[in-house]
């Protein structure tokens, strides 16, 4: 299977055995998600902020306003690390020296591309859809205000690495005959109750794709 190049940033050492090279299992874990933590140095100094992505195909895409200080940061050709993480189970040990979390996440290191256009309306459309399916179908078209409004940034998978951790606590061997409870809390993100807009006609109908979304249950999921 394809691995991602190992460069000295996406080279886990520290836990190496949690480490996923695969380009399919990266682009698994980032399709089961929308939210992502980008960090980037804007006027010397290093900030982290979430955002909605979309992964097609090798790259992942971002958007935000024009003067959005983070977007238009990420263009002055710096690298960025962009980290998706989706919490799975609390990982109770029996010392508080080997709890944990199980979790599937990504890091991305890479430069943003600025993306205009007829691919930026496509972008924008994939966004919509990832957050929730056959939404685009179901909306008014783009303006042409909206669209000069919004920027729309591409980073490519080149370098990037997914870290995993599943199953139970590993205890230091001598705690394992202790009268000790230990095991994993699973973890879900569930959706919940469907809150029409208040200024939305009463006549108008909650859309199917809208119910199904809710009747899967629950969010990240691979």
């Amino acid at each position: 299977m394809a691995e991602a190049d190992r460069s000295t940033k996406t080279r886990i050492v520290r836990g190496a055995d949690r480490a996923n090279y695969e380009i399919d299992r990266i682009k698994s874990i980032l399709d089961a998600s929308f939210l992502c933590h980008v960090g980037f140095v804007a006027n010397g100094e290093a900030r982290v902020l979430p955002t909605a992505y979309v992964r097609i195909d090798d790259a992942i895409y971002l958007h935000g306003h024009l003067r959005n200080q983070m977007m238009n940061t990420l263009l002055d050709g710096q690298t960025a690390c962009i980290s998706v993480t989706i919490l799975d189970g609390l990982v109770l040990a029996r010392s508080g020296f080997h709890h944990s979390v199980n979790y599937r996440s990504v890091s991305v290191y890479g430069k943003a591309e600025k993306i205009e256009g007829v691919e930026k309306e496509s972008v924008l459309d994939c966004l919509v859809n990832h957050l929730v399916p056959q939404r685009v179908p179901a909306l008014r078209p783009h303006t042409p205000q909206e669209l000069n409004a919004t920027l729309v940034l591409k980073i490519p998978l080149d370098e990037a690495v997914a870290k995993i951790r599943q199953g139970p606590p590993v205890d230091a061997e001598k705690d394992y005959d202790s009268d000790i409870w230990a095991g994993v809390v699973d973890v879900h993100t569930v959706l919940g109750e469907i809150t029409p807009c208040p200024r939305l006609d009463p006549s108008i109908s909650t859309p199917a794709h809208v119910s199904a979304l809710v009747a899967q249950g629950e969010l990240f999921t691979e």
